[in-house]
């Protein structure tokens, strides 16, 4: 029988309200929601983000830490059996604060975004960075990168960058970067081994002054994104146009009530496997947004679910479909929520996996 487990990384090096334990992991029944803890990996510090590749029985762990000017990524066997984790080995990331991991869609190469909190001009310095996955899962030095920012800037400017996730299209023609500092989408041509990043045919889409563009997702067809706007707590819907990487916003919709008032910031964006809901997480707010996708892709809004804790960076819709889990990084822990299919409306089961400062869940499931 397949067995799926969850993954979480917790922060563990000046966390508030309290220092996690590294990488835990737990069996997930998909019947209950239930969570079993079944081991835990204590070796890495501040493993804020983490990226699966289920075929190959993988994970990487991004390690955030802004008082190194640089950055680790670090590799892991699965145990399919256990989900126990081996170390295979860790590279640096070229940069400062790395905060997202994302794979190319033959599962070969991996990017990692930096979100740069170092003095203006402290090396390596770079926004994001690519990295070859050896035969073995582990990952080669990084072999291409770019910087954002400064004298040595992609394209000029003199914002501080902030690059918060790295996609690539669909098609695997182009590696976009949410740059939340720049309010801009870079846009690279996919660099192949010996290449550098090389910017596209429209190396940039604009978003409004102040959005604060952090992760974006494509939608089953591979031809509409979804952007959460961290700073304007804003989801934008963009056409994605692959002859030469631009995008054209078609809707921007709030993520907030019109009545809140007090300070928010937007985290997480996920679409469901069917691709008829979208979710946001809500920080300040505390709580996930749920929206309905209409055939052409448009947003309508359904409502906002109390995320049960303080703080939702991140949240994962099991491989069931049927189950949400939060990880509230500010204060109570990881919330399990039951998902409905058919209306995409998300209920509080009550279920609640005590840990001090989660930041990032991801699931697997083998056998």
């Amino acid at each position: 029988m397949s067995k799926t487990f969850a993954f979480v990384g917790n922060q563990n090096r000046n966390a508030v309200p309290g220092e996690g334990k590294g990488i835990s992991v737990f069996q997930f029944d998909d019947q209950t929601g239930d969570l079993t803890l079944v081991s835990e990996y204590l070796a890495i510090d501040n493993p804020g983000y983490l990226a699966i590749d289920e075929n190959r029985k993988r994970l990487y762990a991004a390690v955030e830490i802004p008082a190194w000017n640089e950055n680790m990524a670090v590799a892991f066997d699965i145990d399919p059996a256990t989900g126990d984790l081996s170390y295979i080995n860790m590279q640096p990331t070229l940069g400062n604060t790395t905060c997202h991991l994302g794979f190319d869609q033959t599962g070969g190469l991996i990017f990692a975004s930096n979100y740069t909190v170092a003095e203006l001009g402290a090396h390596p310095g770079n926004a994001v960075a690519a990295f070859r996955i050896r035969g073995d899962g582990g990952l080669d030095p990084a072999f291409a990168a770019a910087i954002h920012e400064g004298p040595h800037a992609a394209l000029p400017t003199n914002r501080r960058q902030h690059g918060h996730c790295a996609v690539v299209s669909p098609d695997n023609r182009y590696v976009f970067v949410c740059d939340l500092g720049l309010d801009r989408i870079m846009a690279y041509n996919l660099p192949k081994q010996g290449e550098g990043l090389t910017l596209a045919t429209v190396p940039f889409t604009q978003l409004p002054d102040g959005a604060g563009p952090r992760h974006m997702t494509f939608d089953k067809n591979g031809k509409i994104a979804y952007v959460i706007n961290e700073l304007n707590c804003t989801v934008s819907v963009l056409h994605y146009h692959s002859d030469n990487a631009g995008f054209t916003i078609a809707q921007t919709l709030p993520t907030l009530p019109d009545r809140f008032s007090d300070s928010n910031t937007c985290a997480e964006i996920a679409l469901s496997a069917d691709g008829r809901f979208l979710y946001g997480s809500n920080r300040g707010h505390n709580s996930i947004v749920s929206y309905a996708v209409s055939e052409n892709g448009e947003l309508s809004l359904l409502g906002w679910t109390p995320s049960e804790g303080l703080g939702p960076r991140n949240f994962t819709i099991d491989p069931s479909g049927k189950f949400m889990l939060v990880a509230n990084q500010k204060g109570g822990g990881v919330a399990v929520f039951k998902r409905d299919i058919e209306t995409g409306g998300l209920e509080d089961t009550g279920k609640r996996v005590a840990l001090q400062s989660p930041m990032r869940i991801v699931f697997g499931t083998f056998g």
